[in-house]
């Protein structure tokens, strides 16, 4: 009876290591810039993640039915022309004449505004609400996640932590 146990044993024992392992991977691809996922810019054109690399990255996730993402665009947009960062504003599945159109609208102009138009990014980051900032250090290291709206001292410390 008991030359079954050491066996039973033996192999809860590697399932347990086996899930711990496969979760410590997920987290992982959660926890770093996406690098291998490409997005079209308001332009049409591809561009890929990894043309971040190496730069400290805020990731905005926005959209124009969202108030809070609405209200913080003018701020975004001041902090968009600081230098040592990039700022990533990802527009949730809308289209180019909806996001130019609020642009216009409110007199902004962005350098990285990117549509994920099948919310590839979206699941990667595992988003819950399209209110959430990821924060990224230069070796594309999650270091930060914000999710609500966004204020002056968010930002500063995050430059004060990953640029300056």
């Amino acid at each position: 009876m008991r030359m079954w146990k050491l066996p039973l044993g033996m192999l809860a024992v590697a399932g347990f290591v086996f899930i711990v392992y496969w979760g410590l991977q997920q987290s992982e691809v959660s926890r770093s810039l996406p690098n291998d996922i490409i997005l079209a810019n308001m332009q049409g054109e591809e561009i890929p993640l990894s043309d971040f690399s190496g730069q400290p990255v805020i990731v905005n996730f926005w959209a124009t039915w969202c108030p809070p993402c609405i209200r913080e665009m003018p701020l975004l947009a001041r902090y968009a022309e600081k230098e040592g960062f990039a700022l990533v504003l990802i527009n949730q599945a809308e289209s180019v004449a909806t996001i130019q159109a609020y642009l216009d609208e409110a007199g902004l102009e962005f350098e990285h505004m990117l549509l994920d138009s099948h919310q590839r990014l979206t699941k990667r980051c595992r988003l819950e609400d399209c209110r959430q900032r990821n924060f990224f250090n230069a070796d594309g290291g999650l270091v930060n996640e914000h999710l609500g709206e966004l204020h002056d001292r968010h930002l500063d410390a995050f430059i004060q932590q990953q640029v300056n």
